[in-house]
């Protein structure tokens, strides 16, 4: 199956990804219950995260490694990813729950080793690379090698580095990319989310394009859908509680499941972008002005501009016609009413 072909059919809604990031508190039954509850909230897939805490930093206690602002100020890089991380030993039981209901499952890698597990124990459809890792070309590579498709973050990217991590990508086997536009930002403010930036990384690099939010509230998601995104990833948890990692400004399951609700809305007023695509109902149509007899006409009657009007219903002579009428006679009598014909009418 072509999956992101598939995704991104005009006809299909996009594809709806629930991030669980550490919002499990590092409790199996909860990370487990975040899958159920994700699913049965509306969405398609469900992301994780593979790593451990020594592959993307190092145990270190100058200030550098320290976070000194935001949702987890005072903690060192390395406690929060021990915090933060998903055990490796959960992810085929959490893949495992994600197909019982009908969703899939995939990760974001965060290094070589990451990549060679997920291969080896859930052989994912496709991989999410962070907007963080997006230089991590080790890595890319060896993603790329596993031929699946890619979804990249690009938050924290320039023009030419994204340029440089498609290539990369590309030149290692991945058959296609995926660009998300994000605000790498925890919340992020809706007013800097400059989504014209989405469609612009679509057309710059000719690639099927989406929305990963931070935003809080699903108004950005519906807002993408409109723009046309094909996939939308926002945080889901439980609850906000300190150990839910991300559950300040993720989503309940009631609040995912109206953002769910109102971006498959969204996406079906959408039509197909033909002028001549929509076609009102007859019933609505029957309403248009068109050419009615105003006053009895006998036959032989010249028709004039008192005995004839432009009115509603729409089922007479297009008024488009009004000057080409007036002054010719009728061949009938005509009551009030009547939706003149090109056939009553003496036309030489």
């Amino acid at each position: 199956m072509d999956l992101i072909g598939d995704l991104f059919k005009d006809e299909n809604p996009p594809l709806i990804v629930a991030e669980l990031s550490g919002n499990h508190g590092n409790s199996k039954r909860k990370a487990l219950e975040l899958v159920e509850r994700a699913v049965l909230s509306g969405a398609d897939a469900v992301k994780i995260q593979t790593y451990q805490p020594d592959t993307i930093t190092v145990k270190a206690r100058d200030s550098r490694f320290l976070l000194s602002e935001g949702l987890w100020k005072g903690k060192y890089l390395d406690e929060l990813y021990a915090e933060a991380m998903t055990p490796w030993e959960w992810h085929e039981e959490l893949a495992q729950k994600a197909k019982d209901l009908g969703a899939l499952l995939f990760s974001s890698p965060f290094d070589e080793t990451a990549v060679d597990f997920l291969e080896k124990t859930l052989s994912p459809p496709l991989y999410k690379v962070a907007s963080f890792e997006m230089n991590h070309f080790p890595m890319l590579k060896r993603i790329g090698r596993t031929g699946k498709p890619v979804l990249a973050s690009t938050g924290v990217s320039t023009e030419s580095e994204i340029q440089d991590s498609i290539s990369t990508l590309r030149s290692n086997g991945c058959p296609q990319v995926v660009l998300l536009h994000c605000v790498s930002e925890y919340p992020a403010k809706i007013e800097k989310s400059c989504l014209r930036r989405m469609n612009a990384l679509g057309e710059r690099f000719q690639v099927p394009f989406g929305l990963s939010d931070h935003s809080m509230g699903h108004l950005l998601p519906v807002a993408a859908t409109a723009m046309g995104a094909g996939i939308i990833e926002k945080h889901f948890t439980l609850d906000r509680e300190d150990h839910s990692s991300d559950g300040k400004f993720s989503l309940l399951p009631e609040e995912f499941q109206e953002m769910a609700t109102a971006v498959r809305l969204a996406h079906s007023s959408l039509g197909k972008g033909e002028v001549d695509g929509f076609i009102a109902t007859e019933k609505s149509r029957h309403f248009k002005r068109s050419i009615l007899v105003a006053e009895k006409i006998s036959a032989g009657d010249a028709l004039t501009n008192k005995n004839i009007r432009v009115a509603r219903p729409g089922d007479g002579l297009c008024p488009s016609r009004w000057e080409e009428v007036l002054g010719k006679t009728s061949k009938f009598d005509l009551q009030i009413g009547h939706a003149l014909r090109e056939e009553d009418l003496n036309i030489q």
